[in-house]
């Protein structure tokens, strides 16, 4: 099938002068004048194509699941790939209605090495003005835009704010396959509902493609250089690790020997050993957060305490040797700009723009907060809530930076947040939840049977109290060296379980490794847990269960080493999504509140754990806002209309939501009215200018009463 989808020779070619005759063509659904000659050759080309050629039993590169099926076809210019044309298969159940837009999407999520620079939000859907192909493997996937502006892929996309396709470029361009462009070159989109039928030149753009079971989308990068063809020459790409579903293992690796590493565990029970390498010395903590993924060392050895990865493909971006001299302990994100680091001697701030440690947290007054060794965080509302490790939790203002209360009334170990919002600390007595309002601890006694969580036995890790995104339920592991028991309180019902004894009908004596290694999954609600032999034996194991204890799996680690793995982590791979908010309608003077609870979400986090803030007022001559403790605070000022944006901050990951304000009058006065017993001592124009008497407009008067109040004189 040579020369089957003859090349187009663009709009790009539109050297023509302007007494040619033109025509109208769509690209990717948006149309464009070209030269007659060009558009007559696409329609012949389209009709001329006798097949796609694509065989979906070669398939093995797939994304999503489901009973449907179609093919994702990309050919790049310049001879990239030897010239060949990539294929991908994707799949989704017969109930959806899926486009070529979440075809390119869900391909790119699923397949590290594939990436895309992408506009979205256009009056024709999104366009697709650059495709790449991570060739060589080196992980090393950026693309650079205008101003040189590197940018990591999120779920294997960029997206740009208008049509700079052209301007764009792969940073790896060298090895990786890459083509962008929408004027000096452009992506032309091509579709078949059947593998068996020719290809047509598509009408609408992939927002408006609607899949059907067997179809193929085929991409073609066309300009005016060498021409490029759809030739039938077709190479099926091996099956690949889609990191998005699985879990990450950081291991603290064999003191002495090895640095720290990271090994992630596929869906179907594949290890990836050595995932990430070279982590410093004795890595217990990992996160994802803002596109990145951040590991947590004890020791730098020789690379860095704080090891920051891009999380598209978990290579390492940089490395942070120091962070005050101090041995790293975990992380706990801010916002998209900063976050806490604990350290075996206080908490410091990381600045997430500049990568670089900043000053630790001190007292409300400013002086030194003297902490000791500190573990885990969690942000909640306007705060950070750190623990003291075997000590006290206490309470970070993430605005100043400062702590600005202390609970000490228990040793605390760790912390977690339930999918409720609470808050739950574990201590040398049991679990307690942390009453947000008051600040004290509030004990819930362990029945019978159910035993104190467990602590680190020694040196610090993260240990094994966590919460489920699925049920509001939380779970830990049990006090003895060897961990060999898991627990769980159902908050709803205030009813307690054991879910994971060891210690029974267990032929291969496996133990659980340090009071770290419990998590649980975020979307399948599975307990995963770590599970070694002996102290000498280098057998390790990570064994799944349901959230009622039903072992489903366990995945021997073939590959022999002292792994000491340190925790689990899920990836991000969800972004948060907000909702409409109503307008909000406000007197002059006066204020309003609206519960922001409900107004975003996301799939992979606590809705209470997502930070809002007010982003902009488009004119706070009219209205002033702030958020406070999850509350949209909206203060008129003079009647009129405006608008506030909010932000919404989910593990880093932000998105935004405009909200209509209107102020009113307040009641209009010709002059000062005030009972017998009270009277005007002082009255001031707007921007606090004194006056002796009344002056049109808006007035602020104060009251003998020491009340004051805006009025209006006309």
């Amino acid at each position: 099938m040579k020369k089957i989808f003859t090349s187009i020779v663009l709009v790009l070619c539109i050297s023509v002068s302007v007494l040619a005759q033109t025509t109208t063509i769509n690209v990717q659904g948006q149309p464009r004048k070209v030269n007659a000659a060009v558009a007559a050759r696409i329609q012949k080309a389209a009709k001329a194509v006798a097949s796609t050629g694509i065989d979906f039993s070669k398939i093995e590169r797939w994304a999503g699941e489901g009973d449907c099926k179609a093919a994702l076809a990309i050919k790049w210019a310049d001879g990239q790939n030897d010239g060949k044309t990539l294929v991908w298969g994707y799949r989704w159940k017969s109930s959806e209605k899926k486009t070529g837009e979440d075809l390119v999407r869900a391909v790119a999520k699923a397949d590290p090495a594939f990436y895309v620079l992408a506009l979205s939000g256009t009056s024709f859907g999104t366009t697709f003005g650059g495709f790449g192909y991570d060739i060589d493997g080196n992980r090393n996937i950026i693309v650079t835009t205008p101003k040189n502006n590197e940018v990591y892929p999120r779920n294997g996309i960029v997206y740009v704010s208008s049509y700079v396709f052209d301007n764009c470029s792969a940073t790896d361009i060298t090895n990786d396959a890459w083509n962008s462009g929408w004027n000096k070159g452009f992506w032309s989109y091509n579709v078949a509902d059947k593998a068996e039928d020719a290809l047509g030149w598509s009408s609408t753009g992939a927002s408006g493609r609607v899949l059907t079971d067997g179809c193929v989308d085929a991409w073609i990068f066309l300009s005016g250089g060498e021409p490029n063809e759809y030739d039938g020459n077709i190479k099926y790409l091996p099956a690949t690790v889609d990191y998005t579903k699985g879990v990450y293992i950081v291991n603290e690796d064999w003191y002495g020997h090895r640095n720290s590493t990271v090994n992630f565990l596929s869906k179907d029970g594949t290890f990836v050993y050595d995932h990430v390498e070279n982590l410093g010395v004795t890595a217990c903590y990992g996160t994802f957060f803002g596109n990145r993924f951040y590991a947590i060392s004890k020791q730098d050895g020789g690379y860095g305490r704080i090891s920051v990865c891009d999380a598209n493909s978990t290579r390492v971006i940089k490395q942070i040797k120091d962070i005050d001299g101090k041995d790293g302990r975990s992380f706990c994100g801010v916002d998209e700009h900063k976050a806490y680091v604990s350290t075996a001697g206080g908490i410091y701030t990381l600045d997430l723009d500049e990568l670089t440690v900043g000053a630790a947290v001190k007292n409300a007054d400013g002086g030194d907060a003297k902490l000791g060794e500190c573990g885990n965080m969690v942000r909640l509302g306007d705060y950070v809530y750190a623990t003291e490790y075997g000590k006290s939790l206490r309470i970070i203002d993430c605005n100043t930076d400062r702590i600005v209360a202390t609970i000490s009334s228990a040793n605390v170990y760790s912390i977690t947040m339930s999918k409720d919002g609470q808050l739950w600390v574990s201590t040398d007595k049991g679990i307690s939840r942390v009453n947000t309002e008051t600040n004290k601890l509030e004990t819930i006694s362990l029945p019978k049977g159910i035993n104190v969580p467990a602590n680190s036995n020694g040196a610090w890790c993260p240990d094994g109290l966590c919460a489920s995104m699925q049920n509001n339920v939380i779970y830990w592991t049990s006090v003895t060296w060897n961990i060999l028991k898991v627990f769980k309180y159902d908050i709803d019902n205030n009813e307690f379980a054991k879910v994971v004894d060891l210690t029974t009908n267990d032929a291969d004596k496996w133990k659980m490794y340090s009071a770290s290694n419990l998590r649980v999954d975020p979307v399948t609600d599975n307990l995963y847990v770590s599970l070694f032999k002996d102290w000498g034996s280098q057998d390790y194991a990570v064994r799944i269960y349901d959230n009622k204890g039903t072992q489903l799996n366990e995945y021997e680690l073939t590959q022999k080493n002292y792994w000491f793995p340190g925790m689990f982590v899920f990836p991000d791979v969800e972004d948060p999504i907000a909702g409409k908010i109503e307008a909000v309608n406000v007197e002059e003077n006066k204020e309003v509140k609206v519960d922001l609870a409900k107004v975003c979400s996301d799939a992979d986090n606590f809705q209470a754990a997502i930070v809002k803030t007010v982003k902009s007022v488009a004119d706070n001559n009219v209205a002033t806002a702030t958020v406070k403790n999850g509350k949209l605070v909206v203060t008129g000022v003079k009647a009129g209309n405006t608008t506030v944006t909010l932000n919404f901050c989910s593990n880093g990951i932000s998105t935004t939501a405009t909200v209509n304000v209107t102020v009113t009058q307040a009641t209009g006065i010709t002059g000062t009215q005030t009972s017998a017993d009270i009277r005007e001592i002082a009255r001031f124009t707007i921007d606090g200018k004194r006056i002796n008497q009344p002056q049109r407009g808006i007035n602020i008067v104060k009251y003998s009463d020491g009340t004051v109040k805006k009025v209006i004189v006309k």
